[in-house]
């Protein structure tokens, strides 16, 4: 055998005994490793980034990359969020489904969702038509639309509901406003939250009308109690959103950031939270802020909502 050959397959062996790469392009996918069996996919890749960025010509574009995370237990897989609807490359669901594929080994695999969101439904085709895929559908954000899946392969769920992969538990924890539906998943054992839009992924948590906000105001406080129940770190919490390029920080978010989002909707709700424009449309014009915390909002909705509640 040439030196060649034996030199490649020793490099195949070694891989294989490495495992999956720590970071690795899958068509228009980047792959990442959070921790051992728990993956962050991103719909973007080196030729098509996320966020600004321009093509080989130098026009300007944008990718709004959404998240997906994959989690690997012992006997079964679980995928949060199908992302965008990939319309920039041809080969979007076969990446998809061989990268998810590759890491599952087999398991079974149940798709969940953080909320009822085109950019985090997107890739839906990729799946819709294997029957061995289960989809498990937060009930309020999914009940009127469960039609879109096949009746032998969904299952609706609420608050509490416990995916059990094998070493690997999930709980679903609500916290809407977002929509009225939003969920975010707790690794257990792990101080790691996989969050969607729920909390805002570090450039602004969009609300889109009042009855939004009183859900959010009431939902970030639940949020943290179940987070101190359940004994997680305040130091070591990872909180993976659902457009992981939008934080400046480039990081995941942290405790820090939902406190100082509690204090936030306090200070919108009594009229003292700083501001600024957002550059956004009619509706969500406006970033309020404090600390690492930013809510997108309409401030003229946000004063309404002020009187209202002082005439209460």
């Amino acid at each position: 055998m040439k030196a060649k050959s034996i030199h490649g397959l020793l490099a195949l062996a070694l891989l294989a005994a490495c495992g999956p790469a720590k970071v690795a392009e899958v068509g228009p996918y980047t792959v990442s490793v959070i921790e051992k069996n728990v993956y962050h996919i991103q719909d973007s890749n080196s030729a098509y980034p996320p966020g600004q960025s321009v093509d080989a010509e130098g026009r300007p574009r944008f990718n709004n990359c959404s998240d997906m995370y994959l989690l690997v237990g012992r006997q079964k897989a679980l995928l949060i969020d199908l992302s965008n609807a990939i319309t920039w490359a041809d080969n979007a669901a076969e990446s998809l489904r061989t990268l998810v594929g590759e890491r599952t080994a087999g398991k079974p695999l149940t798709i969940t969702f953080t909320h009822n969101h085109g950019d985090h439904t997107g890739m839906l085709p990729a799946w819709i038509d294997d029957p061995e895929v289960h989809f498990a559908l937060p009930r309020k954000d999914f009940a009127r639309m469960a039609e879109r899946f096949p009746e032998a392969q969904r299952s609706l769920y609420d608050e509490g509901e416990i995916f059990d992969l094998g070493g690997l538990q999930l709980e679903a924890i609500e916290v809407p406003g977002h929509t009225a539906g939003s969920v975010v998943f707790l690794l257990q054992g792990h101080d790691l939250l996989f969050s969607g839009d729920a909390v805002g992924s570090g450039s602004g948590v969009w609300i889109f009308n009042a009855d939004g906000f009183a859900q959010y105001v009431s939902g970030v406080p639940h949020l943290l109690e179940a987070l101190e129940e359940r004994g997680v770190s305040e130091e070591r919490l990872q909180v993976f959103g659902g457009h992981f390029h939008q934080n400046p920080k480039g990081n995941a978010l942290d405790m820090k950031y939902l406190r100082d989002m509690e204090v936030l909707c306090g200070r919108i709700e009594n009229g003292t939270a700083a501001s600024e424009p957002s550059g956004q449309r009619r509706g969500l014009e406006t970033n309020f802020r404090y600390g690492d915390a930013v809510v997108t909002w309409s401030a003229e909705q946000a004063e309404q909502f002020r009187l209202r509640q002082g005439q209460n």
